[in-house]
């Protein structure tokens, strides 16, 4: 009798989970925009390493990711820690207010760095008080995916400085007593003890870091839709609703899908070795 419970659940996690994974992989062994359907088998999947959009859009990950990683963990660490030093109520406060830009749309935060990164935006302006030349930032991805994973690290890093900080402030206070007991400088503690601590936590963050980068949307469809530019979901997203090449997009998801169970397996092994 207790399974019947269950059944809501099972129910909505079949149709939509179970369901639309299937249909995907499905699709990918199919060449149609549903006006024509051809069965093509895993031909998609060999087309892709021909494909100029999702190549590209492969080796910007690897920008993303490291961009993404090193941005993300490094700025994260130094808000968290600078947060952890202060009272009760402002760090309650901090934790607001760094959450806010979350809650906010991708769209709408999109719209307000266009602004900033325009031709004759605040970014080119300050550049003009040293006397430098106007930067086209979203003209080409040396630029672009820089400023693009800045936005992100911007409007996401609340969460992660929040898991961050929840680390900081469950490690015992007496191995910080202890070390100022010894004659250990606050660096020293921050580097040897409160660094190396907080390392599951990193590991945490780098790859929902990864997961993320792989993600990105919203930023790029308002600020930069140019193949230089592109993530494998924006990829996907082209391909299908743009060219109407709906299995070789389906392809694309299945291979997404992959690396993101694989990284997301990664994770969960670090939290687990974190809870213990």
């Amino acid at each position: 009798m207790p399974f019947i419970l269950l059944i809501p659940a099972v129910v909505f996690f079949s149709l939509f989970t179970i369901w639309p994974l299937f249909t995907v992989f499905k699709l990918s062994l199919y060449q149609t925009n549903f006006i024509t359907t051809t069965f093509v088998g895993l031909q998609n999947y060999i087309d892709l390493f021909f494909n100029e959009m999702f190549v590209q859009a492969i080796k910007n990950s690897w920008m993303y990711i490291i961009l993404m990683v090193i941005g993300m963990t490094t700025s994260s660490i130094t808000i968290a820690l600078m947060v952890a030093k202060l009272n009760k109520k402002w760090q309650d406060t901090s934790r607001i207010l760094l959450y806010i830009p979350v809650l906010s749309g991708g769209i709408i935060i999109a719209q307000v760095w266009r602004w900033i990164f325009s031709m004759d935006g605040v970014v080119n302006w300050l550049l003009s008080l040293f006397n430098l030349e106007p930067v086209n930032w979203f003209g080409q991805g040396i630029t672009a995916i820089p400023v693009i994973v800045f936005i992100v690290v911007v409007a996401s890093i609340g969460s992660y400085v929040i898991i961050l900080l929840a680390s900081i402030l469950s490690i015992d206070r007496s191995i910080f007593e202890a070390a100022m007991i010894d004659g250990a400088s606050n660096r020293q503690i921050k580097r040897l003890i409160t660094i190396p601590l907080l390392m599951p936590t990193i590991l945490l963050i780098a790859l929902l870091s990864m997961i993320g980068s792989l993600q990105i949307f919203e930023i790029i469809f308002v600020l930069c839709p140019q193949v230089y530019a592109y993530t494998p979901t924006f990829s996907i997203y082209t391909v299908g609703f743009k060219f109407s090449k709906w299995g070789l997009a389906s392809a694309q998801s299945v291979i997404l899908m992959v690396i993101t169970v694989i990284l997301s397996i990664i994770k969960s092994k670090v939290e687990k070795y974190n809870d213990k």
